[in-house]
């Protein structure tokens, strides 16, 4: 039996996303644990084990996805997929230390940071490792 079959833009794109999560949310798994150790900063749980993993290995993919829209569609797409990476990074962080603040009141400085660094790793991985999987679709077939 021959399994051997090209890939699909769409599935090289997925691929790359759900690859890029699963390095993403061992990164961001060491980041918080290492930060949340020298920091001694145990009050917030909220950023825990599930929430990292699913969060993101979720976050990659839905980039995967929208990678292959930016591809796809539009001219420039790869150019315009990063600016939009490097915005919706930012959103995030910002609503996301917004909403605890509503919630909570006054965000710690240390919460800030795990926040940032969590997203700032998602993104960075999500704007040069799925372009880069989906043109070397060799590591991930």
């Amino acid at each position: 039996m021959n399994y051997d079959y090209p890939q699909t833009d769409l599935s090289r794109s997925v691929l790359g996303g759900l690859f890029a999560g699963i390095i993403a949310a061992l990164a961001n798994l060491v980041f918080v644990f290492v930060y949340r150790a020298v920091a001694q900063f145990h009050q917030f749980t909220s950023v825990d084990v599930t929430v990292i993993v699913f969060g993101s290995l979720l976050l990659s993919i839905v980039c995967g996805i929208i990678f292959y829209w930016f591809i796809h569609y539009l001219k420039k797409g790869m150019m315009l997929y990063r600016v939009a990476v490097i915005v919706v990074t930012l959103v995030i962080i910002y609503v996301g230390i917004m909403l605890r603040g509503s919630v909570e009141g006054e965000v710690p400085a240390d919460f800030r940071i795990i926040v940032i660094g969590t997203q700032v790793i998602i993104g960075s991985l999500a704007e040069f490792l799925i372009p880069y999987l989906f043109k070397h679709d060799g590591l991930i077939s």
